[in-house]
């Protein structure tokens, strides 16, 4: 094997291992930040449940204000 054929096979090889090592990392920090968006999702999540809650709390004073002030049961 000639000199140059040696230098162009181990810039490959080199080449190959710098690529896949930058693959590694990307992947550990893409599977992180996918969790970080579960735990996000399931907190908003919650949230809105917690809102929704409330919100039926109130709907019911409203329903009798509306009706006190129009004399009208609503629809």
């Amino acid at each position: 094997m000639s000199p140059e054929m040696i230098a162009i096979v181990s810039v490959g090889v080199a080449l190959a291992g710098i690529i896949l090592t930058g693959q590694r990392a990307i992947r550990t920090e893409q599977a992180a930040q996918r969790q970080e968006i579960a735990t996000l999702r399931k907190d908003i999540g919650e949230e809105i449940a917690a809102l929704r809650e409330r919100m039926a709390h109130l709907e019911g004073p409203l329903e009798g204000l509306r009706e006190a002030i129009t004399r009208e049961r609503a629809a």
